[in-house]
């Protein structure tokens, strides 16, 4: 064949395979972040979020306008492009892409910017020599002299500061002082906002004390007068004045707050005319003596001045000045006992008003509220310092309360109250036989003494060692394993299989697997196991799963079930399989089996493939724990399909005839040739060796006749064989029927082969 034959030919090659590559479209997502905004593809413009399907290789140009404006006062700026293939971030308005598979989105990416606006006051053009601006406003730290606007990032801070000139105050951020009256002030863009300043003529205000030197509070701030004020003209302020205090000066005289010169009291509010003329006011104050008050017993409550919740009840009032006092008719301490008032120490009633005298600051003012008890009723514990609840409060220890004759405390004891984990108290009675939780009516006698009665429990904790070895039985029965102090209790130890009992450990001795403790204490019994391999009876089966019959074929992959068959998973070598892994070996007479892996509930193995049909014992040994058997049951045929699991389903183990795997990601379709994925078919035309892979070539197809069987509809197999570098593995290549019934995202598929069935599995197909 001449040179140029051979340059034509594979030309025409070439040709061909880039004409099937372009053949082949993959679908690429555009969309910006956030959606909504411009974009061109190929020139054409888009506003949502768009799915191209390209031919591979193709290459297309998309662009973005690097700023768009949806609402008015919000813009989103162009920051980045990303796409699927995990490269580096791209910057400019107009990029070029190639469609390819790994390519399946474009997004570009936007932050977004919120219109900032500052108002602010200005001169006019002709008068600007005489303009006298009231003070100055910087945004973000730059000086301002007239309106701005600014794009600001969302959710930035920015500083605004107002300097006032002398003769202004500034009032507040607006519109109309909405957002702040602070003249330094910090404000977190989240949207379209915009600010105004406002200053105001200054008004001097002048505060005064009458005597002079004391402390006044304007706007809750203390100050001495004489204190020299610049409020704003129309603002409004609160006049406080320090009560009481005292004038160290003047022999630590004690002052007490009567009155503003303008008629108003403590914490008056004041509002500054719209004038520059200084205006003075003088606050007013009387000289204090000291008022104490106290209980009979101590500790009981007070009403003064219509206030209960004082720390304590020493005051200091102005001479001349008129208090209320008030004493509850009855109340309870903290100690829950009641108390009833019986007069104050100057024998004035209960509510009274009291007017302090010249005398009283020297001698003070002091007036004693007299309290009496009601019967006693004391509740305590046996043992003591456990909980019981009087009248809807928690008492421990020994409490009481109070009451007259008739009267009822509400008694609640808990059933049961836990000291720790293992050993708690549960209640038995009363000391008078009354009922758990109930009314108690008070006697006449003065004093009455409640117990309430609990008995000590303990918890029994068994467990096993190996921790799953064994479950337990208790006698006599009890739901949670408390008993009373000194019960005798009977513990028998339920050995579960792949263990052996060995003895006791802990609060139980022996070695037999029952025996008797005392609940003296908390006791903890450890039933000690040996490790005893278990295989299940006709423990054999399918690797695939679970299949209509309980048998294996020769030459497949079976599974041994059971119990602490191994010390932990471990797979074999690959060629040729090992007969021994961790010490495990299968022995069927004396012949030892190839291993796949073990595992402590799972040994798989290869069957050998010159085993005639029928019933085999198999014996398992793991190092030098005792042997344990199972039996085999093998067939000619036992066809069982594999399975992989996809988001919690599972699915045929099967691929496209180009050898990409069948998912819900890309699932069979109507009429295309798929392979599906087993054991145990059955013989081949031709012997294969045990343990080590089929070789490529020659193949190994199947001697009998598979049947794929889709639904209800039956498909010959196209080919049926060994699959090229497993072990004991199987293939089946068929055409899927045109009417395949589709039902949760696929079709049930099985195999038969000589009348014997597979298991059913599900094929994903669209």
């Amino acid at each position: 064949m001449s040179r140029n034959l051979l340059f034509a030919l594979s030309l025409l090659a070439g040709m061909a395979a880039t004409a099937a590559a372009q053949d082949k479209t993959v679908a690429t997502k555009i969309f910006t972040d956030p959606n909504g905004l411009r974009f061109w593809v190929d020139g054409i413009p888009y506003k949502s979020a768009q799915v191209f399907l390209w031919p591979t290789g193709t290459k297309h140009t998309i662009s973005i306008e690097q700023s768009q404006m949806i609402f008015p006062g919000t813009q989103w700026k162009f920051a980045s492009w990303q796409d699927s293939t995990g490269g580096p971030t791209q910057a400019g308005e107009t990029i070029t892409v190639t469609a390819d598979t790994s390519l399946t989105y474009v997004k570009a990416s936007f932050s977004t910017e919120y219109l900032l606006q500052v108002l602010f006051y200005s001169c006019s053009t002709a008068n600007v020599g005489d303009c006298h601006p009231p003070g100055r406003v910087a945004v973000g730290g730059t000086v301002a002299t007239s309106d701005m606007q600014l794009w600001v990032a969302a959710d930035t801070a920015i500083t605004l500061q107002a300097y006032p000139n002398p003769g202004f105050v500034f009032v507040g951020w607006g519109p109309s002082g909405n957002y702040s009256t602070a003249p330094f002030y910090t404000y977190t863009v989240k949207g379209p906002v915009t600010f105004a300043n406002f200053f105001e003529g200054a008004k001097r205000v002048t505060l005064y004390s009458d005597p002079p030197g004391l402390m006044v509070a304007p706007d809750r701030t203390p100050a001495k007068t004489p204190a020299e004020l610049d409020w704003a003209q129309g603002s409004k302020h609160v006049l406080g004045a320090v009560s009481p205090q005292a004038e160290i000066l003047n022999g630590d005289a004690l002052w007490v707050f009567k009155e503003w010169s303008n008629g108003g009291g403590q914490n008056a509010v004041y509002t500054a005319d719209r004038t520059n003329v200084p205006e003075s006011l003088t606050a007013r104050y009387v000289r204090g003596a000291r008022a104490s008050f106290v209980t009979n017993p101590v500790g009981l409550k007070l009403k003064i001045d219509g206030r209960e919740n004082w720390p304590a009840y020493n005051f200091v009032w102005g001479v001349g000045m008129k208090y209320q006092i008030s004493a509850p008719a009855e109340q309870v301490d903290v100690k829950g006992r009641k108390w009833v008032f019986t007069g104050w120490s100057n024998g004035g009633p209960a509510e009274q008003e009291v007017t302090i005298l010249d005398s009283h600051v020297q001698t003070g003012f002091r007036l004693i509220a007299n309290f009496e008890p009601r019967n006693k009723v004391t509740i305590s514990t046996n043992p003591p310092g456990l909980p019981v609840e009087v009248n809807g409060k928690e008492c421990r220890g020994t409490c009481s309360a109070e009451g007259a004759e008739g009267e009822q405390i509400l008694l609640k004891v808990p059933s049961s109250v836990s000291i720790s984990n293992d050993s708690r108290f549960d209640f038995i009675s009363w000391s008078d036989e009354g009922s758990q939780n109930r009314a108690y009516t008070i006697p006449a006698n003065g004093e009455t003494k409640l117990v309430a009665n609990f008995k000590n429990m303990f918890r029994l904790t068994a467990v096993a060692d190996p921790g799953s070895g064994a479950a337990f039985q208790v006698q006599p029965e009890s739901a949670d394993r408390f008993y009373e102090t000194n019960t005798a209790v009977t513990v028998t130890a339920d050995v579960a299989k792949g263990y052996r009992f060995k003895r006791w450990d802990g609060d139980l001795t022996g070695a037999y697997r029952s025996g008797s403790v005392t609940m003296s204490v908390p006791r903890v019994v450890r039933a000690l196991l040996d490790i005893a391999p278990y295989a299940e009876e006709a423990g054999v089966r399918n690797a695939a799963g679970e299949t209509p019959d309980a048998v294996v074929a020769p030459g497949s992959i079976a599974s041994i079930l059971g119990v602490n068959l191994s010390g932990s998973y471990e797979a074999g070598r690959e060629n040729p399989l090992a007969q021994t892994i961790q010490g495990v070996t299968v022995r069927l007479q004396n012949r030892y089996l190839p291993l796949v892996f073990v595992s402590p509930q799972q040994i798989n193995l290869q069957v050998p493939g010159d085993l005639p049909e029928g019933d085999y014992k198999l014996a398992i040994k793991w190092d030098s724990y005792p042997e344990t058997a199972t039996t085999m049951r093998v067939a000619r045929n036992a066809p069982g399909l594999f399975q992989k699991k996809v988001d919690d389903q599972y699915f045929a183990a099967a691929v496209h005839d180009d050898g990409s795997d069948v998912a819900p990601s890309t699932p069979a379709k109507a009429g295309e040739t798929v392979t599906l994925y087993g054991t145990g078919f059955g013989p081949y035309d031709r012997i294969a060796p045990d343990g080590f892979p089929l070789p490529a070539n020659p193949p190994y197809p199947l001697a009998d006749t598979v049947e794929v069987l889709v639904g209800d509809a039956v498909a010959p197999a196209a080919w049926a064989g060994g699959v090229p570098g497993q072990i004991g593995t199987a293939m089946v290549r068929f055409a899927l029927p045109e009417d395949v019934q589709v039902a949760n995202g696929g079709a049930q598929v099985r195999l038969r082969i000589n009348g014997r069935e597979s298991n059913t599995v599900l094929l994903a197909v669209q």
